[in-house]
């Protein structure tokens, strides 16, 4: 694809098969503290959104009152669970060392469990320290483009020469509003048909569901 000098990866769902996991110790968290909120729903309703967010929109939307320390709960355990099961979604390793333009990693996740998550999968080989960027560093979350801004600033690249690779409406939402080209990744085990009609919708270019398709893409 003419024009592409950097790469911006959502982390995930589309680098680690996440989505699934994280979904379910939410929905448990909250089951814990008295309120019932389905994994399906957090991941059809909140899935690209900071934890900050979600816990403001579940409020909102459920009429719950989320105590003191529920994000940190949330978080210790998602780090807990995550540093013995996370996975890499399936030809990412592979194909990380064939992409013929430098590469980057946009992520909703806070940098304690980016970074985590990132050792424990032998993702770090590929994303050292400078080319991992968190929502945590700007002002407004995805669906909002600062983060993606903020990277391809760090990167040195400008916004029209980024590609943006996501599985979520907002951050394809925010990739656009950015100015970026933008992928769906919909190979992850969260993905549905449905999820793959949003990401359409929400402005994706391309759909894809085979992580190492991802070089022929960029040729054609």
């Amino acid at each position: 694809m003419a024009g592409i000098d950097l790469i911006i990866f959502d982390f995930d769902g589309v680098l680690v098969d996440s989505e699934t996991m994280g979904c379910q110790i939410w929905s448990d968290v909250f089951a814990k503290h008295g309120m019932t909120v389905s994994a399906q729903d957090i991941m059809e309703k909140y899935t690209g959104k900071t934890g900050t967010l979600i816990c403001s929109l579940v409020e909102q939307e459920y009429g719950y009152h989320i105590p003191e320390g529920f994000l940190d709960e949330v978080n210790e355990t998602t780090e807990s669970i995550m540093a013995k099961e996370l996975k890499t979604v399936a030809g990412v390793l592979e194909t990380m060392p064939v992409l013929p333009v430098p590469i980057c990693i946009a992520s909703g996740s806070r940098p304690k469990r980016l970074n985590m998550c990132l050792d424990v999968t032998g993702l770090r080989r590929f994303f050292p320290p400078q080319t991992v960027f968190s929502s945590h560093f700007v002002k407004n979350g995805k669906p909002a483009p600062d983060l993606f801004f903020y990277a391809s600033d760090k990167m040195g690249v400008p916004a029209e020469n980024c590609l943006v690779i996501e599985d979520s409406s907002s951050g394809i939402i925010g990739a656009k509003a950015a100015g970026m080209k933008v992928f769906g990744f919909v190979g992850a085990s969260h993905c549905t048909p449905e999820r793959g009609r949003q990401l359409t919708e929400s402005g994706a270019e391309l759909l894809f569901n085979d992580f190492t398709q991802l070089p022929k893409l960029l040729k054609a």
